[in-house]
């Protein structure tokens, strides 16, 4: 029954990963459309399908940074990889 608990989150991200697909798949489309018939109003659907596919790609980003870091597993690293030095005070 662990698969029903899990299975909100697979959506969120089944439906995100969609909306950004087919945000490309409209510039892709309104692209080749605006080479071929000079429409300005393709120049907005291009536009739009840009913020579609970023606004995707910018929620899937947050939602895995925000779950790894409640499951523990990002760390503060330095510059290159390296752990950071915390260096104490003396009141």
């Amino acid at each position: 029954m662990g698969w029903i608990k899990s299975s909100p989150g697979w959506l969120i991200l089944f439906v995100f990963l969609f909306l950004g697909g087919e945000g490309l798949n409209v510039v892709r489309y309104h692209v080749e459309h605006w080479l071929a018939y000079r429409d300005p109003m393709d120049s907005l659907w291009i536009i739009g399908g840009l913020l579609l596919a970023g606004i995707a790609v910018v929620f899937l980003g947050g939602f895995i940074h925000f779950r790894d870091r409640k499951r523990g597993k990002l760390t503060r690293e330095g510059w290159r990889g390296r752990p950071v030095r915390r260096h104490r005070t003396e009141h």
